[in-house]
């Protein structure tokens, strides 16, 4: 599973590199890891993870990590726990050499054992532009939503259009910090959004939720993981 994860991601690395024209070698790059622990592994997950992170902290352009426990799951939750894992890289080439360093490490390996992974994405701004998390996501009690998509076949003006929809009543919502979009090298878009806090994330769902916008956006969007997690 590690090689398959880790491969996945230098592949990633490979495909934005030789697209010259969107992204560049020395571009930051976001690493995001949705990670769902396996039944009865939380304490070794935990111990596993923190073994990992020092490795990842080691290497050249290992900005940040961070790692936020999820408490809503789009559909549905299921019964194990999930954590929503980030790391800033400075550039995609400082991701590439990590990648590569570490696929046949025990670390790596006693880590990813642990987790089935909904998403394994690394995802640039897809404005092209700087952007710093903790400038926007940096006070326990805030919520960060990480959502994972992609237009279906054929829906990409439906999708953008539904899109910009949501968003535009997601910022009117009290308690909104930021969104941000991001892309990965085959297609699929990632968004962040930042909340004060669980019960301003949980009021502005209620609401958005039961316009039309919402129905048409997931109607034209496949959909790879959905979660919204806790600052602590």
């Amino acid at each position: 599973m590690i090689k398959t994860l880790i491969a996945a991601g230098a592949l990633s690395a490979v495909a934005l590199s030789t697209q010259a024209q969107e992204v560049q070698m020395s571009d930051t790059i976001y690493e995001i890891a949705i990670q769902e622990v396996k039944p009865g592994m939380e304490e070794a997950w935990a111990e596993q993870r923190a073994a990992f992170l020092e490795a990842l902290s080691g290497r050249e352009g290992n900005e940040k990590d961070w790692t936020f426990p999820a408490f809503f799951t789009f559909p549905e939750p299921g019964p194990n726990p999930v954590y929503v894992g980030i790391t800033r890289w400075s550039q995609l080439a400082n991701f590439a050499a990590a990648s590569e360093a570490l696929t046949p490490t025990d670390t790596a390996a006693a880590f990813f054992e642990t987790v089935n992974m909904q998403a394994f994405v690394q995802a640039r701004p897809l404005d092209g532009g700087d952007f710093v998390l903790e400038d926007y996501i940096n006070t326990p009690g805030q919520v960060l939503e990480v959502a994972v998509r992609r237009p279906l076949e054929g829906q990409r003006e439906a999708f953008d259009a539904g899109r910009d929809a949501i968003f535009g009543r997601v910022a009117e919502q009290p308690g909104y910090i930021f969104d941000r979009e991001f892309v990965t090298a085959d297609g699929w878009q990632t968004v962040l959004i930042g909340w004060d806090s669980v019960e301003a994330f949980q009021a502005a769902l209620g609401v958005v939720s039961l316009g039309p916008e919402m129905q048409e956006f997931f109607g034209a969007a496949e959909i790879m993981a959905y979660q919204a997690a806790r600052v602590e």
